[in-house]
């Protein structure tokens, strides 16, 4: 038997070239190369291509010609011109060692002259292949079977007929086809033809149909002949078949099980219904371009499930662990096995016939290596079905010839060794070059991924989990507790009470957004009977979790009083260094190091470093494997905690525990915190360690409230020092409770307060209220502002103070602001006069932000302002002066404040500014002046001119604060001074940062500019302040 002909059944130039393309790739495939790069001509019958190879050193360049003629020796001299060209390019480049082979392909062959051309070259110039060869090839790789078991699989149905001795490969969108003719007994000619898939089945009759109606529009090489192929029908073997490997199905996935999980008190078993906890996932495009030069571009749109599987039904999903990949691929296989259940969840999937194949690869062992049918055809075997295994090859077959076959493949990551990961993917390449309309869902861990990336990468588009956000974790939490415990209203109360609390707190919220944590942190609540705030608790909670019950079937136990201090070590090692993560290397060295140092605890393990690094990644994933680092030409394993969270508590756990190493075991605690007191990475570890010091936390605390202290007191005013970090960990020391006494805690509450600017987390104050300090802190710092005879952190404290009696306003049931602000402006007693109009700036402040989550309401009474302006008119004391000057303020940035008070303001305000004052009143009341004055502002007759013009002059020359130069200026034009020209185009410029386009319409600014014809210069200038 010999081939006669390949041919490409496709008239369209476009699909003939991608068709043409697709049979180029899965020859170089077979032939040992990555996915090719490719060009095709307009006619789609030429093709350039070039590859690199596998295994070895070199590069593959091609000329691909699909012509009807055969190639001829002139063809071939000017593609061995092009060879020389290339090597001479690689020959210089970064890799001058790689080697450079030329291939010549040809669907139609090549003339004689051209083969004996090259034979005298002694086939050294290029390699040509010709049908023949190419065939061969694609046997050889197995992308196609032979020619004898293409005719062997319809021998059954062409009795008293005579086989023609060539056959044709044919190039089919649905894939590569064998087409075997036969003549009757009593004819020469051909009389019928029989299409056998690549994969050595009979194809399905509808196919075979389809492929005669597409020759009818190109080749017309079956007009005249008679079909051979058995009948395809459904019997009701194979109805049962598919019954039982969906019941299957349903027993290995159709429910969650939870393993060594407290359910209440004590760990069991948990079998839940898929459907009753799943929620479902979103993803963004995990595409990365440049890779090799690490450069990665990610889109931040969040798309479902079903979006993704409706613009491509071949995915890579990649997620960490506990990100939910396993968990969704379940979901699939079950949706389509039993399409009554995929309403039950609201993702869109298609409402496609698939047929899911579903392949686990923790479970493959020794089968890694096997092709994907053999893999798939030994289901039955593993379902314990072996009775339908022949039904059931008969369904695979059916589904992957007709394009239904829907192929999951769970865990890629989980085929331990890369080398092996590697092989699978190269017989996907194979299985996928056999059945080319394959649909396919992937899921890995990142790490596990990359080292096959480049291989998936042309036919898997990859798309990352995106992390929970709020609403998703409100409802896993619902889902969760509905499932695990009933579905009574208490429950339901009880579930949406904890998820309000997660969400509340930004550092749980976080670890909430993994899917795994956040059933951890549900399952903690439940055996604690609480969900623990203190960071300290929760962490440890959680960590034991992991480390003792959870993921127990299969994993060998982790004992926690040895495994904990080995990864107490490791973190402290991170952290000390500045890593988030660790290689294999130094983890191992690690783990050595620890041993020798602790042999009170570790003399006695008899587990080796390997495997318990093994222990804790499999069994608990609380240490996880991010990746691999390139180092010389190899490669080496990059790990780290599956949340930095849980390596920060760690690293505070060694700290206190002294799990050190030895030329630091004794050291004071408190002197080796000291030396990372404003390193980034030490933030969150300190107030841990401060927590875990209980009640030796003293020493820290007194040394952070210094440290504070002299931040403050050697500050410019309204300087700001982030990147001192002791008040930000004196703030998070007592968000945690630290142990403290009263004394120390009034102390540590003050100097929190006047670093109010220099503190990174806004979210403390919230925490502290709500915390058993909260009194303490409404107490102390009330006292602090009403009783500071040096204004200098009045603006510290004001802030502080306006924001404790915004939370208090909000608090209670009614969340009608405005009312309960007016209240506390009508007593009596200026103090709550004052605390009022703080609160007003601070809300005014929050709503003017783009990133406001309060309830916004822009129409205050009309009463409020006109309290506001009473009190600001009659205002002798500085305090409640400087407090509504401030409301002022934000409200005018905010847009609350009634315009037709504008100039009542303006005429209030402007009579006090010409009067010498402390700093901080004064810059407040200039501040209020250049937000309310604009073009059409008057100034009132009752004011003194001629002081006012005297204090315009001062601030323009002997400006006080940032805002004294720009207020002189408005001021002056609407007071008709005389002003330069150019000083007023050089001020007004700076305010517009050179672009007069960029100013919002609303800004006064621009109507000074217009009204007063000011020149712009067109130029980038920087801003005066």
């Amino acid at each position: 038997m010999r081939l006669r002909n390949v041919e490409i059944l496709e008239n369209d130039s476009n699909k003939k070239g991608d068709l043409f393309g697709r049979l180029m790739k899965d020859l170089f495939h077979t032939l040992g190369y990555d996915e090719p790069r490719i060009n095709i001509h307009k006619s789609g019958r030429e093709i350039d291509l070039n590859s690199w190879h596998r295994t070895e050193n070199k590069v593959a360049i091609a000329e691909c010609k699909a012509h009807a003629a055969t190639i001829g020796g002139a063809d071939i001299n000017k593609f061995v011109g092009v060879i020389d060209a290339e090597k001479r390019k690689l020959g210089k480049s970064a890799n001058p060692d790689a080697g450079l082979v030329g291939y010549f392909i040809s669907v139609s062959g090549f003339k004689e002259t051209a083969i004996e051309q090259e034979t005298e070259f002694n086939n050294s110039r290029v390699i040509l292949i010709k049908p023949e060869k190419l065939v061969d090839e694609l046997i050889k790789g197995k992308v196609l079977v032979t020619y004898e078991k293409a005719i062997l699989a319809v021998s059954k149905y062409v009795k008293n007929l005579v086989l023609f001795d060539q056959m044709d490969l044919l190039a089919y969108d649905k894939g590569w086809i064998w087409a075997i003719y036969f003549s009757s007994y009593t004819s020469q000619n051909i009389t019928h033809v029989a299409f056998v898939h690549a994969e050595g089945k009979p194809l399905l009759k509808e196919l075979a149909e389809e492929i005669i109606l597409k020759d009818l529009e190109s080749n017309k090489l079956f007009s005249d002949l008679e079909l051979i192929n058995a009948e395809n029908h459904v019997t009701d073997n194979l109805r049962e078949t598919s019954e039982k490997y969906f019941k299957y199905l349903d027993h290995e996935l159709g429910d969650i099980h939870f393993e060594g999980l407290p359910t209440d008190k004590e760990a069991g078993s948990v079998r839940v219904k898929l459907e009753n906890i799943f929620i479902p996932l979103h993803f963004t495009s995990s595409q990365m371009e440049g890779e090799k030069e690490g450069l990665k571009r990610r889109r931040n749109i969040r798309e479902s499930i079903g979006t993704l599987l409706s613009k491509n039904t071949r995915l890579a999903l990649l997620a960490k662990p506990g990100g939910g990949k396993s968990t969704l691929i379940k979901r699939i296989a079950i949706s389509y096995a039993f399409p009554e259940r995929r309403q039950k969840i609201n993702d869109g999937l298609p409402e496609i016939n698939w047929f899911p194949i579903f392949l686990r690869c923790r479970e493959l062992g020794e089968k890694v290596s096997w092709s994907i049918t053999d893999i798939i055809h030994a289901i039955p075997a593993r379902a314990e079905i072996q009775s339908c295994t022949e039904g059931f090859k008969r369904l695979v077959s059916n589904s992957l010839q007709n394009g239904t076959a829907l192929l999951l493949i769970d865990g890629l990551d989980e085929i331990a060794e890369d080398q092996n990961r590697i092989i699978f993917i190269n017989q996907l390449r194979t299985f996928i070059a056999t059945y080319p309309n394959i649909n396919i869902i992937v899921t890995s861990r990142e790490a596990g991924f990359r080292v096959v990336a480049g291989s998936l990468a042309s036919y898997c588009q990859k798309y990352a989990v995106s992390n929970l956000n709020s609403f998703e974790i409100q409802e896993l939490c619902l889902k969760w507790h509905t499932a695990i415990l009933d579905d009574s209203e208490n429950t339901k109360i009880e579930a949406n009470k904890l998820s309000e609390l997660i969400l509340k707190d930004n550092r749980i919220k976080a670890l909430a957004e993994n899917p795994l944590l956040l059933t951890t942190l549900m399952f903690v609540k439940r055996w604690a009977g609480y969900l623990p705030t203190k960071r300290s608790i929760l962490y440890q909670e959680m960590i034991k979790l992991l480390l003792v019950t959870w993921n127990v079937e299969g994993h060998e136990i982790l004992d926690i009083e040895e495994a904990e201090p080995q990864l107490c070590f490791v973190a402290y090692w991170m952290t000390k260094n500045g890593k988030q993560t660790i290689t294999g290397d130094e983890l191992s060295k690690c783990l050595i190091d620890a041993r020798k140092q602790l042999p009170e605890i570790l003399g006695y393990t008899n587990i080796s470093p390997a495997e318990f690094i093994k222990r804790v990644e499999s069994r608990s994933s609380l240490l996880i494997l991010s990746g691999h680092k390139k180092v010389g030409t190899g490669l080496i394993a990059v790990y780290e905690f599956l949340h930095l969270s849980f390596q920060e508590y760690l690293t505070a756990k060694a700290v206190v525990k002294k799990y050190l190493p030895m030329e630091e075991i004794n050291l004071e605690v408190v002197d080796i915190l000291k030396a990372h007191v404003n390193n980034e990475n030490w933030k969150e570890v300190i107030p841990l360690a401060a927590v875990l010091l209980e009640r030796n936390a003293k020493e820290l605390i007194n040394f952070l409230i210094d440290e504070s202290k002299d931040i403050a007191e050697n500050a410019e005013l309204h300087e700001r020092k982030t990147e001192k970090l002791a008040p930000t960990l004196l703030s998070l020391c007592l968000a945690n409770e630290v142990q403290i006494t009263p004394d120390l805690l009034n102390k540590g509450l003050e100097w929190f307060s006047k670093n109010t600017y220099n503190i990174l987390d806004n979210g403390v104050n919230e925490i502290l209220l709500k915390n058993k300090f909260g009194p303490a802190f409404r107490r102390k710092i009330f006292e602090c502002f009403f009783s500071e005879t040096d204004e200098r952190y009045i603006s510290e404290l004001g802030s502080t103070l306006g924001g404790i009696y915004l939370f208090d306003l909000f608090a209670g049931e009614n969340t009608r602001i405005y009312p309960q602000i007016l209240s506390l402006l009508k007593n009596e007693q200026y103090d709550q006069q004052c605390c009022g109009s703080l609160a007003l700036m601070v809300y005014a402040f929050e709503i003017s932000l783009p990133s406001n989550q309060r309830s916004k309401d822009l129409s205050p009474p009309k009463e409020l302002f006109e309290l506001v302006l009473d009190l600001l008119k009659f205002s002798t004391n500085r305090h409640l002066s400087f407090s509504l000057c401030w409301a002022i303020i934000w409200s005018a940035k905010s847009k609350i404040l009634p315009k037709n008070l504008t100039q009542a303001f303006v005429d209030a305000i402007l009579f006090k500014w010409s009067i010498e004052k402390e700093y901080h009143l004064y810059r407040n009341e200039c501040w209020a002046l250049c937000e309310l004055l604009n073009e059409n502002s008057k100034i009132s007759s009752s004011q003194n001119i001629i002081e006012l013009e005297a204090r315009i002059g001062a601030a323009r020359t002997s400006p006080r604060n940032e805002f004294d130069i720009k207020l002189s200026f408005t001021l002056g034009l609407l007071l008709g001074e005389k002003i330069n020209e150019n000083d007023l185009s050089e001020f007004f410029t700076k305010e517009v940062g050179g672009d007069i386009d960029s100013i919002d319409k609303d800004d006064p600014i621009l109507g000074f500019i217009r009204k007063f014809k000011i020149k712009i210069e067109d130029s980038e200038i920087e801003s005066p302040f």
